[in-house]
């Protein structure tokens, strides 16, 4: 039996579950990112139009998101290739807050090491292998 893991969601999908579950008005969240129009908010829930790059951050901080997430569900689903490369460049990717967290705790249990994990069961268990 296959196990079935969660989807990245789309730009859409988060950002309309994200403003559903914020105590603000689209107006209010439209005027704190710059946008003079609130229906822009509107066409991004419903992905009629992409999300500047230029204003992830400000919708990020009237969300109280990470935007750090944002930045990269947005770059993998309108530029994914590009992405990919600046990843591949840097030999790195960008954290959220919740992953930074994950891995300042990995080095932790770790001593810094450069210990190698091993997924056992992905839905369930991360082994960290010490040499």
């Amino acid at each position: 039996m296959t196990k079935q893991f969660p989807q990245r969601p789309t730009v859409a999908e988060y950002l309309a579950d994200k403003i559903a579950a914020i105590d603000k008005t689209q107006r209010q969240i439209a005027e704190e990112c710059g946008f003079d129009n609130p229906n822009i908010i509107t066409m991004f829930k419903l992905g009629q139009t992409k999300l500047p790059i230029n204003r992830i951050a400000p919708l990020a901080k009237a969300l109280e998101v990470d935007p750090a997430f944002l930045l990269r569900l947005v770059m993998y689903e309108y530029m994914k290739e590009s992405w990919e490369c600046v990843e591949n460049i840097m030999q790195s990717t960008v954290l959220s807050a919740n992953e930074l967290q994950l891995v300042r705790a990995y080095r932790e249990v770790t001593g810094d090491n450069d210990a190698a994990a091993v997924v056992i069961d992905r839905s369930a268990v991360l082994a960290i292998v010490t040499a």
